[in-house]
């Protein structure tokens, strides 16, 4: 067994990290709801409205990520030589 590189344990922090983006945004929307709720008297209205929220903003949040990690850890394609 290897013992693990620095790089390797950052990589691993980033994508846990990015594991529990989605779960806490829907999170913080249904707390914001519920609580918005209770003192509006709307139910379930705004407890469904930032829900949605929480997703969208946890899906667009995930998909950024994502995207991020992606770009930093890309290995550069190495092209054959030229042959004229």
């Amino acid at each position: 067994m290897r013992i693990p590189r620095e790089a390797d344990l950052k990589k691993l922090a980033e994508i846990s990290s990015l594991v529990m983006i989605l779960p806490s945004s829907i999170a913080v929307g249904l707390v914001i709801g519920y609580l918005l709720d209770r003192w509006l008297k709307t139910e379930p209205w705004m407890l469904l409205t930032w829900l949605l929220l929480g997703v969208a903003s946890g899906l667009l949040n995930l998909f950024r990520g994502i995207r991020r990690y992606l770009l930093e850890n890309e290995k550069p394609v190495e092209k054959p030589p030229k042959t004229d």
